[in-house]
């Protein structure tokens, strides 16, 4: 993962809405998030009921997850301008 808000360059390259939300930029072959359909490229808007905006907003509230408990992401991309927007929500199993 990436901080999205301290990539500007990439999130212009990109078409990503400024300020919001964490690029992925890597997903761990056979992991929970590769089995969940994660993708290089995505961005993570929301953990759970929380907006976050950086890598340690994403690994503070998995860190507050019970080990074997279920936790929703908002994933996808939301590009500059209304038409790009695209989220879904996918659930994990915290480790």
């Amino acid at each position: 993962m990436s901080d999205t808000p301290d990539d500007p360059r990439l999130k212009t390259l990109l078409g990503l809405a400024s300020g919001k939300g964490v690029l992925i930029s890597a997903v761990e072959p056979d992991s929970p998030a590769d089995q969940s359909g994660f993708e290089r490229g995505l961005v993570i808007y929301r953990v759970g009921k929380y907006d976050v905006n950086s890598v340690k907003d994403v690994e503070r509230l998995l860190a507050q997850a019970d080990s074997g408990s279920s936790v929703d992401f908002a994933v996808g991309v939301i590009a500059r301008g209304a038409r790009g927007r695209q989220i879904e929500t996918v659930n994990l199993e915290a480790r």
